[in-house]
């Protein structure tokens, strides 16, 4: 039953993302999504295999989807939090975005953990929600890193 519902989560997520009106370019979006990919894949690689704070399942749709939320909706959701962010006005409407956003992804732990597909050893779901909260703002940081490189580049059309 996990694998069903967190397909069903990356279908949703990569459903609202194709749907809803993006401020970032495509070349944005896709580099904040590499980034956010490459750190979250390395973080989980430290903690569950290296650290082994966290146990993943041997099962193979249980397996199949750690590597669901890990690759897809993490960064998803992130992508489409920092999308969002380009509309809101105030920081009380920021806040409000990323922190739902670090809920959701700390719910998909814990219903993850719920069903048995992960483990908590040495490790609980706090520490999720502080690396999701780092992980908004590295997101926000990169863009703004990237918006500011390009400004100053040279545009020849």
């Amino acid at each position: 039953m996990g694998f069903v519902v967190f397909f069903f989560v990356s279908w949703l997520f990569i459903s609202i993302y194709s749907t809803i009106k993006k401020r970032l370019s495509i070349v944005e979006n896709t580099f904040v999504f590499l980034i956010i990919l490459i750190i979250s894949i390395n973080y989980s690689w430290i903690v569950i295999e290296e650290l082994k704070f966290v146990s993943v399942s041997k099962n193979r749709l249980d397996y199949a989807s750690f590597l669901l939320n890990r690759s897809i909706n993490i960064p998803m959701l992130i992508i489409i939090h920092l999308n969002l962010l380009q509309w809101c006005k105030t920081l009380v409407m920021k806040t409000v975005v990323i922190l739902s956003t670090v809920a959701i992804l700390t719910g998909l732990s814990i219903f993850a953990n719920h069903m048995n597909m992960s483990k908590y050893e040495h490790w609980n779901f706090a520490f999720d929600a502080i690396f999701f909260m780092f992980l908004s703002l590295i997101a926000i940081l990169l863009y703004k890193l990237y918006a500011k490189v390009t400004l100053n580049a040279v545009d020849y059309s």
